[in-house]
């Protein structure tokens, strides 16, 4: 409701301003306020498009998980391209004084590398959204807005195949339904 509310506002402020540039033209020319009035209506029913939403979404893992499950999530995020996003990397046992990123700690995620699957580090997501267990399948929508909204998003929790994951969603008649059913098609029949 505040964000069609926002959008009335910002639509007559942009109008206002466009009606007031017209009428400081209108002095500066020959101009007429019907010629004002024109623009103004012409403005109003081609207004400037809104925003683009980016809809993403997220395979939320981690290497505590069993390795067969992993394993197929690594396929499926592969062909669907669904990153698969970690909180952060194991430590290194053998060196616990090691920086975070090193070779030992980053060998973990090489099976998941090889099967080609994206992998990205986003512990962001984790904190966001709260999410303590794991898989989770998220689905978040931004919006490039300068009043800060929060992103919406939609999650599916469980050891479940991607396409299950995906099927949860497809239904919805919004831009996560659209996101789910444009990755859906990625996978094919594949359950």
């Amino acid at each position: 409701m505040s964000l069609r509310l926002n959008s009335r506002f910002a639509m007559r402020s942009i109008l206002f301003t466009l009606l007031l540039s017209a009428a400081s033209a209108a002095f500066a020319s020959n101009l007429t306020i019907d010629d004002v009035l024109q623009s103004a209506s012409q403005f109003a029913q081609n207004p400037a498009p809104a925003k683009e939403t980016q809809v993403s979404a997220y395979m939320l893992v981690s290497l505590s998980m069993p390795k067969a499950s992993l394993e197929r999530l690594a396929r499926d995020c592969r062909d669907a391209g669904v990153p698969m996003a970690f909180a952060g990397v194991p430590s290194d046992d053998e060196n616990p004084k090691a920086p975070l990123l090193n070779p030992n700690s980053l060998k973990a995620f090489a099976p998941l590398i090889e099967a080609g699957a994206p992998i990205e580090l986003h512990p962001e997501l984790f904190t966001e959204f709260g999410i303590k267990e794991v898989p989770v399948l998220l689905i978040k929508e931004e919006t490039d807005s300068a009043c800060g909204t929060a992103p919406r998003a939609v999650a599916v929790p469980g050891d479940v195949t991607l396409g299950y994951a995906l099927d949860q969603l497809s239904d919805r008649q919004d831009v996560f339904g659209e996101k789910a059913r444009a990755l859906r098609a990625k996978l094919g029949d594949r359950n």
